[in-house]
């Protein structure tokens, strides 16, 4: 009863992730295009519930990977031959000092601090906070925005992969 007159946000579900529309503090790269999320009144971009990526409002149906943060909810196993396709190339981080303003590749805001700000990944130089590592999906080397461009070219969407 008092919550009578409150505005329902809609939640757009992709390949796991929980997206809602959501205003940003700071300044906000997406973790898809890597690009700027421009915007000052209202609701700049869409962040996954979840794990917390942050992405544009274009950007959200492109997501290939599952969401990291589902594997801890769900404890049911697939069936080996169920998925034809799956990226699942682990990251390997180690805490890195940064010489200037790095943002985070995941949930897009800024690396702080004077001294080891940050994870960096060894082989893809995927930067991270330490609070965002347990949220990245797996998918260390790959070009998630060349894969996704394929898919939208064949006219598959993401989330009907498997």
């Amino acid at each position: 009863r008092k919550r009578q007159g409150a505005v329902r946000r809609r939640v757009h579900q992709v390949n796991g992730h929980k997206f809602m529309a959501t205003y940003l503090r700071q300044p906000t790269y997406c973790s898809h295009c890597r690009d700027f999320i421009w915007g000052v009144i209202g609701k700049q971009g869409y962040q996954c519930q979840v794990c917390t990526c942050v992405v544009h409002k274009r950007c959200h149906e492109l997501i290939i990977t599952k969401c990291a943060g589902l594997k801890k909810q769900e404890t049911h196993d697939e069936q080996v031959g169920s998925q034809r396709f799956s990226v699942n190339m682990p990251h390997k981080f180690s805490i890195h000092n940064y010489k200037v303003p790095t943002f985070c590749d995941h949930c897009g805001s800024l690396l702080w601090g004077l001294l080891r700000q940050g994870l960096q990944c060894k082989v893809c130089k995927m930067n991270v906070h330490r609070r965002c590592e347990t949220n990245v999906a797996p998918n260390c080397g790959v070009d998630a925005r060349g894969i996704a461009k394929v898919l939208a070219d064949l006219g598959v969407t993401p989330d009907k992969i498997t």
